[in-house]
């Protein structure tokens, strides 16, 4: 197959191909028996009535387009490998011709990123502290996880755990009714409704209370939104948070430490290391954003919106989980459909600059993903997806998965070699290095 590329502006490339006329005639073949089997033709079972007739029956300009469909996403992957292009977008086709079959395919291939200064970024790194009040604060944690809760005959308080029968009713309707639950009473809380622990709070054991509370005017509340409420509780028991006394005995439950002294240094070294971390995290982001900001280029709108779309897909499946839709979560969110969009296209540029600029250290020093590192990846994503057989995956062998792996490897281990480099963590070693030596 004969391929010829042409640059375009925008940093679009066009691909033109010609297929050759006994391919063409194969995917009419099987353009035809899929077809026969969708179809019903007097004589023939599903299947196995002839080209010649499934043609005269759907037509020819129709099986003729059904084999093209089919046919150019294939050929034009193979030109795409032919000419070792790298596709950003989805390809638009144009068929310029059917006997023989020539189209097109326009796609946005990276642009050009001239690299600025990246090695001359400097950072001031400071040790992180680690106070006395945080090192009690986690302590005080810790012996919350290790509570235990204990009857007590005094009125419920705030904290404590309350067993209830609870009968809500509004308008004749009876809207909660449930026996023997343990509500936490926490003012924060807003089960079953805002405002409830508040009337909660002092009941006794074996005590009935009956009060009223008005449903906010929210979308949450769906038909009670704003109507009044009226509740029946009887307390059938109170537990209280009992902590456990901070002594060597508590030190030893807590990791098999011999006292107190050396569960405070455990806590003091733990809240280090995060504080490091977190730390080194918000470091690399600032490093990354100064050598984005110092190698400034144009970015192809047809690119941005194209991550724009695969942004907002991905967000409308997330809240496909929680049965939101994308309007729905704009509302709650308090911005209109036109804000959503232009929030997407920001968010879409901030990452597509990222990418490409990472993308482009990567090749200028010699930053590279084995095949071993990409298929440790898709092996761990399918092994948390809980997916069985996950060496035998196809995934594993698809070329477009293992090229989105490979980038987001090599673009993580490009923004770890700059962030190394700028803070001297490791030994420079670099490809012009190499090559000058």
């Amino acid at each position: 197959m004969k391929v010829e590329t042409q640059e375009l502006p925008e940093s679009q490339v066009a691909l033109s191909f010609e297929v050759e006329s006994d391919r063409l005639e194969q995917a009419l073949d099987a353009a035809s028996r899929r077809a026969a089997s969708r179809v019903n033709i007097p004589g023939f079972r599903r299947g196995k009535a002839p080209r010649a007739l499934v043609e005269r029956v759907i037509g020819r300009e129709s099986l003729l387009q059904e084999a093209i469909d089919e046919l150019l996403p294939v050929v034009y992957r193979e030109a795409v490998q032919e000419a070792q292009i790298r596709p950003l977008t989805p390809p638009e086709f144009e068929v310029k011709s059917i006997e023989p079959l020539r189209a097109t395919a326009t796609v946005v291939v990276p642009p050009t990123v001239q690299l600025g200064d990246y090695r001359g970024i400097e950072i001031e790194r400071k040790e992180p502290e680690v106070t006395d009040e945080q090192v009690e604060a986690m302590i005080e944690q810790l012996r919350e996880q290790h509570a235990q809760w204990v009857p007590t005959e005094r009125a419920a308080e705030y904290g404590d755990s309350a067993t209830l029968d609870v009968l809500g009713a509004t308008e004749g309707r009876t809207v909660v009714n449930r026996e023997d639950v343990e509500y936490l009473l926490s003012s924060e809380s807003r089960s079953p409704l805002p405002g409830f622990v508040d009337k909660v709070v002092g009941i006794g054991i074996g005590e009935e209370r009956s009060f009223d509370i008005e449903v906010p005017e929210e979308e949450d509340y769906g038909d009670l939104a704003g109507k009044t409420v009226s509740f029946q509780t009887t307390c059938k028991d109170i537990k209280m948070k009992e902590l456990p006394e901070l002594d060597d005995e508590f030190a030893s439950t807590v990791g098999q430490h011999a006292n107190v002294a050396e569960l405070r240094t455990w806590c003091e070294e733990q809240l280090r290391e995060e504080a490091q971390a977190t730390s080194r995290r918000e470091n690399m982001v600032k490093v990354v954003e100064e050598a984005i900001s110092r190698s400034p280029f144009d970015l192809p709108a047809k690119l941005i919106d194209h991550e724009a779309e695969r942004l907002g897909d991905r967000l409308a499946d997330r809240l496909s989980m929680l049965r939101i839709n994308l309007e729905q979560y704009n509302r709650m969110v308090g911005r209109s459909d036109e804000e959503a969009h232009e929030e997407l296209r920001r968010q879409a540029e901030e990452e597509l600059r990222r990418s490409l600029v990472l993308q482009a250290i990567a090749e200028q020093e010699g930053v590279e993903v084995s095949e071993e590192a990409v298929d440790a990846t898709i092996q761990e994503a399918l092994s948390n997806g809980n997916q069985t057989r996950t060496a035998t995956s196809p995934l594993l062998k698809d070329p477009q998965v293992r090229e989105r792996v490979r980038a987001s490897l090599r673009e993580d281990r490009a923004a770890d070699w700059l962030f190394q480099h700028v803070t001297g963590e490791a030994p420079e070693e670099t490809k012009q290095e190499e090559e000058e030596s």
